[in-house]
């Protein structure tokens, strides 16, 4: 087996998991040494046991090749942990899947988005705020991460896709199926510009234990996660429990207080939850996590600019670069930056677009 059929097949094992398989890896170096390891040294391990160190024992090598096979026909990719093209973020958290399938168009560089997450019941309130949040950081280039399910997830996809931005979909099943079967059209649209990532082996049918497992991908992939509209009983609060672990920032829509559907997400900003309210509450607070905009090859700058002009006129990246998000780089007051973007704008060096976003003229 190479070194990538032989990590497939661990990955493919049932009852291996991440943690397990992590485990297997540390104590024999490679994925080929595991399966190279007899039944006797294997079972010796904590956590595997006789009964998974046979099933290792008896793998057919035949069946991570199978696997590939049928990536290849269906034009899925493999990213497996540890080579380029996986995200680094991922592999910053405390238990990594061994491998991503990936279906749609993959990131040239894996930027940290933004998770919106919210409940699959949901109000015309907790949909239109998913969309117009999600919209105005889609604008500003960053990717937003949700889970393709009903209500929250769907409007957050939604959002983005209005913003022609870039959106991941982390799914509970097999990234060759689509569920909720009503969305098979809007994972079409994510995978134009955007992927769905799962670790499930293909054909993987979403269960109820693997939608917690698929949450801390997403919260993993993000640099924070926004709760949108969550009940106490949500899964997006154990995403949003997921990030904490992972040391990401959680921030949540307040609702009213009367509402079922946001008593989770009022708790989490009473438990110190960033109180979001617009999008530029996430830039601000992201600002210094989220990547710098290369240099603009552009004309030379006038010599004449002043300090301040200087400096927002850095802060616009080569793509839209909302408001509160050239507040954010600048440290500048936004009284400041307002007059500062009207001037640039006389110069003829920038140009304001919808919904309060800039970018730089060439």
């Amino acid at each position: 087996m190479t070194p990538r059929e032989a990590a497939l097949l661990l990955h493919l094992l049932p009852g291996i998991g991440s943690a397990r398989a992590r485990r297997l890896l540390e104590a024999f170096g490679s994925a080929e040494a595991v399966f190279a390891a007899g039944e006797t040294a294997l079972a010796r391990l904590s956590g595997i046991g006789s009964k998974l160190a046979l099933e290792i024992v008896r793998a057919r090598p035949s069946a991570a090749q199978e696997e590939m096979a049928r990536c290849q026909e269906l034009g899925i990719d493999l990213l497996f942990l540890g080579e380029p093209g996986y995200p680094e973020a991922l592999s910053e958290i405390p238990d990594p899947p061994l491998l991503l399938y990936l279906r749609g168009k993959r990131p040239e560089r894996w930027l940290r988005g933004v998770a919106v997450v919210g409940s699959r019941r949901t109000s015309v309130y907790g949909v239109e705020t998913a969309r117009r949040l999600s919209y105005q950081l889609a604008y500003a280039g960053i990717p937003i991460i949700s889970g393709l399910a009903r209500g929250i997830d769907t409007a957050a996809h939604m959002g983005a896709l209005a913003a022609q931005g870039s959106t991941w979909a982390v799914l509970g099943c097999g990234v060759d199926r689509v569920y909720p079967p009503e969305n098979e059209e809007l994972a079409r649209r994510i995978a134009q510009n955007g992927c769905l990532l799962s670790e499930l082996p293909l054909g993987t049918s979403p269960a109820r234990h693997t939608f917690p497992q698929r949450n801390r991908l997403i919260s993993g992939l993000a640099s924070g996660v926004v709760v949108v509209e969550a009940p106490m009983a949500s899964g997006a609060l154990l995403t949003a429990q997921c990030a904490l672990e992972q040391g990401r920032q959680v921030f949540a829509v307040p609702g009213r207080i009367d509402n079922p559907l946001s008593a989770g997400s009022n708790r989490l900003i009473q438990q110190g939850a960033k109180l979001v309210m617009e999008a530029g509450d996430i830039a601000s607070e992201l600002a210094l996590w989220l990547p710098a905009a290369p240099v603009a090859r552009e004309r030379p700058l006038p010599p004449d600019l002043t300090e301040d002009e200087r400096a927002v006129f850095e802060a616009i990246g080569l793509e839209e670069s909302l408001f509160d998000t050239i507040v954010a780089r600048t440290s500048l007051p936004s009284s400041a930056v307002s007059s500062t973007l009207l001037r640039l704008e006389m110069k003829r060096l920038v140009r304001r677009l919808p919904g309060n976003a800039f970018v730089r003229i060439s």
